[in-house]
């Protein structure tokens, strides 16, 4: 249903976005602004900012952005429609409606989700009886808390009984098979429970309401894994199991993991190193993809470690490439052989998962890599076809500039090969498959490079004024670089960016650990000065000096030696 942009224009203007905000946020106006915590990350010092004239709120921490619709949609996770129509009710308006809507498809619809609520409760005290002790030791046994099982409103589904408990509530027998907890039998039309003996998980929208369940055996009942059928509330294709409680895991800065299973997602979150979400027991669709991205920019695929788990990420390329946006991409990680997550993490802890996060591999290496295990590259002709491959596989990208991008990185290592293959005499391959060369950094020099990321986070300002010397020179330390190219990138896409806000976008992306070797007690002894008390004018002179250092690369920074001044 189209909505007039005059409809939408006249909301935004009748609904003031701090009165909006301010509801969720404590804010507190600093001239045409207001500032508060933001609502979409942790932190302790305020980067959020409402400006109310021109409709639009910024974090500059975690660079959230947007107007009152996408705060509804992100915030209460709404869709389009749903977020204009809680707007217009604040406003005491009406949507203007372009076509009517079907009267018994929303009453089947809210009957649905009212007889899917109610099924959930009567799961979740099922579970508390004794009919459904072996389904709570199962729970108990897989390590999961009473307050994990609360979050999650796991329950058990008796042999029978929930039609009974449902008809005693009101709802008809037409209703429930409408909602798919009632199935008619093809031997004798008889009505009986879906979902019976199984270990239950209710599958929420991202408004948190209860709009289908997967179910687990007990016993030896086939299938072992059991969905609803798609319906008036569910379409699987165009949901994530977990994105409620992902959602906040992402406020708390934790990475985002897609997996393959309800209780992998159930036991990533519990580990309190990262969050996860699922897709229904089907490969990744395109509008999965999209949801993923409403997350996280860059959420990390992990499959297992096995011959279907490098099946699975070949697939997930062929979904992924075509979607690709600016600054929307993934990484995919690979556990070890014969483990899901929760093995993973039940034998290893969370930093066994982490350790496996870091790990993950950008979407191009991914791309370069898949494709060349399929190819034996010694041989002339396998390396001709390789390159013609991933060269296909980049053609697939949609975003002309992203496929102009990756094409350009692919032409340029199929250079490399080249190169390398001709100084060993291979005539295209030296050794085998070209990796990337890691190169070490000098034991003195990386303390000059630590020294140049230290002044410019604390005096984010210099940043313009010296972008490309900073872009020139490269430390050879990856977490470094990282750290340093995250600066630079936060700073040109806001040069009024200051050294605590710079700080929390920093440690949003996970780079607090290169942000403490900066500020660690070995890098402040060989400091000559404090990075943080200088002025603005000594620190440029500093990074001057610096730069002219490293892009000589003549001297060490030693220890106890000072910046030539």
């Amino acid at each position: 249903m189209a909505v007039p942009p005059e409809f939408i224009e006249d909301l935004r203007q009748r609904v003031p976005l701090s009165d909006l905000i301010g509801k969720r946020v404590k804010l507190v106006r600093k001239g045409r602004r207001f500032t508060g915590l933001c609502p979409f990350h942790s932190e302790k010092t305020p980067s959020f900012s409402v400006v109310d004239d021109q409709g639009f709120y910024h974090c500059f921490g975690c660079g959230a952005h947007g107007d009152a619709i996408s705060f509804l949609r992100e915030t209460d996770g709404l869709d389009f429609m749903e977020a204009v129509e809680r707007l217009a009710g604040m406003a005491g308006l009406e949507v203007p409606r372009s076509a009517p809507e079907d009267p018994q498809r929303t009453r089947q619809r809210k009957a649905a989700l009212d007889i899917l609520e109610e099924t959930t409760r009567v799961f979740q005290a099922a579970l508390q009886r004794n009919d459904g002790q072996a389904c709570a030791t199962y729970l108990q046994r897989r390590g999961l808390a009473e307050s994990v099982i609360a979050t999650y409103r796991l329950g058990y589904a008796p042999r029978s009984g929930l039609r009974t408990a449902l008809a005693a509530r009101g709802f008809s027998d037409e209703d429930m098979l409408a909602a798919g907890v009632l199935r008619r039998s093809d031997r004798d039309g008889e009505l009986y429970d879906y979902f019976r003996d199984r270990v239950m998980f209710p599958i929420e929208d991202r408004q948190g309401r209860v709009i289908a369940f997967g179910a687990r055996a007990l016993g030896d009942a086939q299938p072992k894994y059991l969905n609803s059928g798609e319906g008036p509330t569910f379409s699987k294709k165009n949901v994530l199991y977990g994105w409620v409680q992902a959602r906040e895991g992402l406020r708390r800065g934790l990475p985002l993991v897609v997996a393959e299973g309800y209780m992998d997602v159930i036991a990533i979150q519990k580990s309190g190193v990262a969050t996860a979400v699922a897709p229904l027991g089907t490969a990744l669709t395109e509008e999965q993809i999209g949801l993923l991205w409403k997350l996280h920019d860059e959420p990390v695929l992990c499959f297992d470690g096995d011959a279907a788990g490098q099946r699975a990420q070949a697939r997930a390329l062929e979904r992924l490439l075509p979607q690709l946006q600016p600054g929307k991409s993934a990484r995919l990680a690979v556990l070890p052989s014969g483990q899901d997550p929760d093995d993973l993490l039940q034998s290893e802890g969370g930093d066994g998962l982490l350790k496996v996060l870091s790990m993950a591999r950008s979407l191009i290496d991914s791309l370069w890599a898949i494709t060349a295990e399929q190819h034996d590259l010694r041989q002339p002709e396998q390396r001709a076809q390789f390159w013609q491959a991933v060269r296909d596989q980049v053609r697939q990208i949609g975003h002309g500039q992203v496929r102009g991008a990756f094409s350009d990185e692919i032409e340029a290592r199929i250079a490399a090969m080249r190169t390398a293959g001709r100084a060993s005499g291979r005539g295209g391959v030296a050794g085998g498959p070209v990796r990337p060369r890691v190169r070490r950094p000098a034991a003195g020099a990386i303390h000059r490079h630590r020294a140049i990321c230290a002044l410019i986070l604390a005096h984010p300002e210099l940043v313009p004024d010296m972008f490309e010397s900073l872009l020139g020179i490269d430390s050879g330390d990856a977490g470094l670089e990282a750290l340093k190219k995250a600066a630079i990138d936060a700073v040109i896409r806001d040069p009024d960016l200051d050294a605590a806000t710079l700080r929390h976008h920093l440690n949003g992306l996970n780079l607090a650990e290169a942000i403490g070797v900066l500020e660690g007690d070995e890098m402040k002894a060989r400091m000559p000065f404090d990075p943080d008390k200088i002025s603005g004018a000594d620190a440029g002179q500093h990074l001057k000096e610096l730069l002219q250092l490293v892009g000589g690369a003549s001297g060490l920074f030693s220890s106890g030696a000072s910046i030539p001044r």
